[in-house]
């Protein structure tokens, strides 16, 4: 067993343990009186987390971690807004909420100019209530912008890996030069991807989606009541590697 294939066995033992303790219950674990919009957000963005580490994992082991790369990048989009929502609190729901007004605004404009697509009157009122809400601005707004909040994080390397996974992710000469070699008088059309010299971005998908899933269990962790996690992650990070390796998210 190769290096590679150690890391990526630990990290599957890791997402295990990982998954046992997100289905350990956090509900009791709530804040109290205290504004609990960061906490159920953070929830949400976790459970999603969790449903992208398990996709990551299952196309790697079927031999497509190249098309899993949307989903990667997505890991890093979900776990960075749960550090942010463990950083800026209730700063972060209202920056969120704000961008949910933006976007359900380019949707409603972009049905109204049509003519495939219609709102119904229940999806009509909804979407006019998000509209009507009034939001405070505040400095944490700047951050619903991705690239703003990876290099505001602690963590380092989040945008550098963000941005080769949009790369991937996106159509265009990335991702289409991977389907073939020219290096030779002959070009040999692929059916599957090679890159060449070049490092295979997936092969480390596993471990990619425990270290991501392990750094967004420690961001929720500092939402709930008394971070009742704090042992139980340190341990896996400690038998996964995590911990210990300092290098930058994807190296």
């Amino acid at each position: 067993m190769t290096k590679v294939e150690q890391d990526n066995a630990r990290a599957i033992a890791g997402l295990e343990a990982l998954t046992e303790l997100l289905e350990s219950g956090v509900t009791t674990f709530a804040p109290g009186s205290e504004d609990q919009r960061p906490f159920l957000v953070g929830w949400g963005l976790l459970a999603a987390l969790h449903g992208q580490a398990s996709a990551v994992v299952l196309l790697h082991r079927k031999g497509f971690g190249h098309e899993a790369a949307p989903n990667r990048r997505l890991m890093i989009e979900y776990m960075a807004q749960i550090q942010w929502l463990a950083r800026d609190g209730g700063d972060a729901v209202d920056s969120l909420n704000k961008a949910l007004q933006h976007t359900q605004d380019k949707l409603r404009k972009a049905i109204d100019q049509g003519d495939t697509f219609s709102y119904d009157d229940e999806v009509a009122a909804s979407a006019d209530a998000v509209a009507a809400a009034v939001i405070t601005p505040n400095a944490a707004n700047q951050y619903a912008n991705t690239s703003k909040l990876l290099n505001s994080l602690a963590t380092k390397g989040l945008l550098e890996v963000w941005l080769s996974e949009t790369q991937l992710s996106h159509s265009g000469l990335t991702a289409a030069q991977a389907f073939r070699d020219d290096s030779s008088e002959a070009v040999r059309l692929l059916a599957r991807p090679e890159y060449g010299k070049a490092p295979d971005p997936s092969e480390r998908s596993p471990l990619m989606a425990c270290l991501l899933l392990h750094l967004g269990m420690q961001a929720f962790n500092d939402l709930m009541a008394g971070r009742p996690w704090t042992a139980d992650l340190d341990r896996i990070g400690r038998e996964v590697g995590l911990i210990e390796d300092e290098s930058p998210v994807g190296s």
